[in-house]
Parts: C-alpha cells; sequence; structure tokens
C-alpha cells in the first residue's frame, strides 16, 4: 500500500522532526526564545482542573507527568471519577500507588471547591489492606466534606461511617455489593434531594425509610436498584416526586405501601413484583412504567389488575410484554380504567399475534393521543386457545380512537398482524396526524411493506406517513 500520498508536505521537506521544531518556535522553545514556555502556563488551575475532570482516573494521574504545571491538576478537578478497577485493571496489588494518587487528588494542600465524586473501590479491601484501606477511605470523604462535595456515588464492600460527614450531599448512590447489615440512616442529610440504592438488603428496613422521609424533606428522587426486599413501606407527608423499583427480588409474601405522597408524579416498576400493593387513593400519578417481567413463580391473579386498578389511570403509561400478556381478553382490560391515558407505549413481542394483543389495551384508551410500539425478538412459538383462535385479534369494528394525533411503531414487521394493526389505526384514527414506521426489513421486503401500508384507507386526510430506517 502506498502511503506517500498521506504526508502532502513529505515532499516539501517538512518533516514530523522539523514540524515539531517549528512549534517549539513559535512558543519560544528555539535556541533563541529564551528558555522553553509550556503553553498551558498562562491557563488558570481552574481551566486544567476542567480538562482533568472529563478523563478517566488513570488518564488524570498520568497527566501530572506532563509538566510542573500539570501536577496539581487533578486536585483543581470539580469531578473525580476514582475507580481503583479500573486504574489498575493488570496490577490489582498497587493498593499503595492507588492510594497515594487518590490521597494527593482528594486532599491537596490549597484545596479547590470539589461538585461530584464517584468511588468504586472494588478489590480495595482484602483480608490484609482492609484496615488500611478503611483510614484512607475515611481521609478521603472527609477531604470531600470539607471540599463541599455535592454529588457522591459509593461502591464499596462495606458502609463508612465517614460518609455522614457529608453533610451538604443533593445526590447520594450508593452500590453496597456485599452489605447484609441495616443501612444506618441517612438524617444528616437534610438537603439530599436524590437517593439511589443499588444491590441493598432491605429486609426489615421500613424503620430507614421513615426517618429518611421525616429528616430529608427536601428528597424527590428515590430509586431502588437490584435491593432485597420484604416490605417496603413509604409513608408521608413527603414532597417525592420520583419512585423507581428496578430489578429488585422479593420475598414470597411482601408488600409495597406508598401513602401520603401529594406530590408524586412517577412510578417505575420493573423486574419482579411485590405480592401485594398498597397505594393511597391522594397519589396523582402522571406517569407509570410497568416493566414487569414474566416471574418464575406464578403471582396471584389479581396482583397486576390490583396495581393497574391503582396506578394505570395516568397520562403517561408504558407496559412490558408480560403485562399485556396478563389481559389477552378484551373483557380483562375493560376492568382497568384508564380515561386519563394520553401517551401510551407498549413493547411487545414478535409473534404472528403479538401486534395485534395491544388492541383490546388501546379500546380501552379512548382518549390517548400519542401511541409508541416497539417489538422486541420473542423465542416462543405462536401460541392459541383451546378453541384455536389468538387472543387479542380485534375487529375493526367498535374500535375507534378518535383523540390519537401521533403513532411510531417500530420494528413492525409484515406478518399478518402487524399490517392489521397498521390498517386499523389508519382507518380509525379521524385525527391521526403522522405516523412514523420503522420495519424491521430491509431492501426489497421492505419496499413490498411500504407499498402495502400505503394503499390502506386512511379516515384522516391529513395523515402523513413516514418510514424510517432507524429507530
Amino acid at each position: 500500500m502506498r502511503t506517500k500520498h498521506l504526508i502532502p508536505n513529505h515532499a516539501a521537506g517538512l518533516t514530523y522532526a522539523a514540524r515539531d521544531h517549528a512549534a517549539r518556535e513559535d512558543y519560544g522553545g528555539g535556541d533563541g526564545g529564551g528558555g522553553g514556555g509550556d503553553p498551558f502556563e498562562g491557563f488558570p488551575d481552574a481551566v486544567l482542573g476542567l480538562i482533568v475532570s472529563k478523563l478517566p482516573f488513570r488518564s488524570a494521574v498520568a497527566a501530572s507527568a506532563i509538566s510542573r504545571r500539570w501536577r496539581s491538576a487533578a486536585a483543581a478537578a470539580p469531578a473525580l471519577d476514582i475507580d481503583f478497577a479500573a486504574a489498575f485493571p493488570a496490577a490489582p496489588r498497587r493498593r499503595a500507588a492507588f492510594a497515594a494518587a487518590a490521597t494527593a487528588a482528594l486532599a491537596p494542600p490549597c484545596p479547590h471547591p470539589l461538585r461530584s465524586l464517584r468511588l468504586a473501590l472494588d478489590g480495595l479491601f482484602d483480608q490484609a489492606f482492609a484496615a488500611f484501606a478503611a483510614g484512607h477511605l475515611a481521609s478521603w470523604l472527609a477531604a470531600a466534606a470539607a471540599r463541599g462535595v455535592e454529588r457522591l456515588e459509593l461502591r464499596l464492600a462495606v458502609l463508612p461511617p465517614s460518609l455522614l460527614a457529608c453533610t451538604g450531599l443533593t445526590f447520594l448512590t450508593l452500590r453496597l455489593d456485599h452489605y447484609a447489615l441495616p443501612l444506618t440512616s441517612l438524617a444528616p442529610f437534610t438537603r439530599l434531594s436524590r437517593l439511589h440504592l443499588a444491590s441493598v438488603s432491605l429486609t426489615g428496613d421500613n424503620a430507614f425509610f421513615g426517618d429518611l422521609l421525616s429528616h430529608c424533606t427536601e428528597l424527590r428522587y428515590l430509586i431502588l436498584e437490584q435491593c432485597r426486599i420484604v416490605a417496603l413501606c413509604l409513608v408521608g407527608p413527603s414532597r417525592l416526586r420520583s419512585l423507581a423499583i428496578t430489578d429488585c427480588s422479593w420475598t414470597q409474601e411482601s408488600s409495597l405501601a406508598v401513602l401520603e405522597m401529594p406530590e408524586l408524579r412517577s412510578l417505575r416498576y420493573s423486574g419482579a413484583m411485590a405480592t401485594r400493593h398498597i397505594i393511597d387513593g391522594d397519589v396523582s400519578l402522571d406517569e407509570v412504567l410497568l416493566a414487569s417481567e414474566k416471574p418464575q413463580v406464578k403471582p396471584r391473579e389479581a396482583t397486576l389488575r390490583e396495581l393497574l386498578t391503582l396506578v394505570g389511570n395516568v397520562r403517561s403509561l408504558l407496559l412490558s410484554p408480560w403485562c399485556i400478556e396478563q389481559f389477552a381478553r378484551a373483557e380483562e382490560w375493560l376492568k382497568v380504567r384508564l380515561d386519563r391515558v394520553r401517551r401510551l407505549s407498549c413493547v411487545i413481542d414478535r409473534r404472528e399475534e403479538g401486534t395485534l394483543s395491544i388492541a383490546p389495551l388501546l379500546s380501552n384508551c379512548r382518549n390517548v393521543e400519542e401511541l409508541h410500539v416497539s417489538v422486541v425478538p420473542s423465542q416462543g412459538k405462536r401460541r392459541r386457545c383451546s378453541d384455536g383462535e389468538c387472543h387479542g385479534v380485534p375487529r375493526s369494528k367498535g374500535l375507534t380512537v378518535k383523540h390519537l394525533k401521533g403513532v411510531r411503531m417500530q420494528y413492525i414487521d409484515e406478518s399478518k398482524s402487524g399490517l392489521e394493526l397498521v390498517k386499523i389505526l389508519l382507518k380509525n384514527a379521524p385525527a391521526l396526524e403522522t405516523m412514523n414506521i420503522v420495519p424491521s426489513t430491509d431492501g426489497l421486503e421492505q419496499a413490498k411493506f411500504r407499498r402495502r401500508v400505503l394503499k390502506f384507507r386512511k379516515s384522516s386526510q391529513n395523515a402523513s406517513i413516514q418510514f424510517c430506517t432507524a429507530g
């Protein structure tokens, strides 16, 4: 392969060495320039710290070797991501070097304000280094508190008592993979507005949440991820606005209670489900995401119906394939009131009858204005009832979505159910303005799908059908 054309100045005699020498001359680094200057010499500490804050901690430490001016750049960074496993992936025993670098960055002689800190110390705590690491961790958190840290993420094996020194926190993330003890009270964090607990055991910790809601009056967002829960009871009065429960494990006789939360507007509930749900009637939700997966043990038949009855009548609703599957018959959906739903999002399996499974749900959302349908691959075979007919296959008669204005359908294929759903929506949506379709097929199959769709009758003369190639 000829590469001479890639270096157009080579023929003119401009080599890399000559180019670098010319650059040094421009910065006063030549023989008559008087002493070689650093182009970053005039940069303030805040600018160098901002540059270093965008780098991984390993690169931030390496930047200190560029010149004398860069030695204190990491200490001036407004945000630090100190990850032991990422800093020394091939040499996990270099704990002393890591501790020295972290101490230099967090506890400099002339501290600068620190806005955000992430400490991921997986592998740092072993039997021989535990006491030494605990002492360093306490000093690091004390230094961060002295520098006014506001956002803190800890990924540890233990919960350090020195955490309570960071009283100015507004965002706190605790990921404790091997911590099985009860959580320490977070009452000193009176300014806390967002709390994210991950991989934490919450067995019998209702007193923890009661103490949290009574003292952290500014708390707006609560996220529970992959936690082990027996009973979760959130009792106000509280100004909590968003609650997310993601991939948590529940015991066989578990419960979720949300009471006296007048400002709660968003509920995101994915993964496994509790056995019983108690939600106060004063709770007025605007957005609900129910992305529950099929449990290994068959749940109580009325569990999902009770949950949808409590939270389903919202303005924005997203349902997973398993949630939709539980209401395979139209008469089941009629038991749930969904008149307030304006934005409906459905994730469905790619089966022959999968797309049409949302038709009974759509019939019950009479005032929906925006519909999103996303199809995901499914390994399941086509399922039929005992009489040989598929559940959820609607008849166009009686299905009218008068207020539907926008439709977005992702990865719809040319199966009978996919085309049938597009046909029904175009025929029964008189106010439809736009329909965006992302077909799952390519090339000639996609063109064939497009031609068939454009032949369907539209009840709205202003409806615009657009085909996209990416979601």
